[in-house]
């Protein structure tokens, strides 16, 4: 559960979801998977498996890669307040010292006053 502090949310959205990269990066995947507090619409909640599939789905094979822990802002971070009073924050996912063109979209629904729960919508070429 993510309780926002601030009318100015965006900030800090981008440092959760920064948070989750920073665990990927230094393989933690279970720390990672520990943010993201719901399955999304389809039942998935995107642990190691499922990142690991998009991430060789995306370069065509089962070779190694090294998730980055590159600052969100040079991702091509996106931010959309949505009128269900719900958040989507997506961004270009930094894989092997580039930014792929997989996009990582977060989407984050409110629980009751200001906690919201976390999901990961997809990990996918746009």
């Amino acid at each position: 559960m993510l309780k926002l502090l601030n009318q100015n949310v965006e900030p800090e959205l981008k440092a959760y979801c920064q948070k989750w990269l920073c665990y990927l990066s230094q393989d933690s995947f279970e720390q990672a998977l520990s943010l993201v507090t719901v399955p999304n619409n389809y039942g998935a909640r995107w642990g190691e498996k499922e990142i690991r599939e998009a991430v060789f789905d995306y370069y065509g094979n089962e070779s190694e890669f090294k998730i980055e822990n590159t600052d969100i802002a040079f991702c091509t971070p996106e931010f959309l307040q949505c009128n269900d009073g719900s958040y989507l924050f997506g961004f270009y996912f930094p894989v092997n010292d580039e930014i792929t063109d997989l996009t990582v979209e977060f989407e984050f629904s409110r629980v009751k006053n200001n906690q919201f729960s976390a999901t990961i919508n997809d990990i996918h070429v746009l």
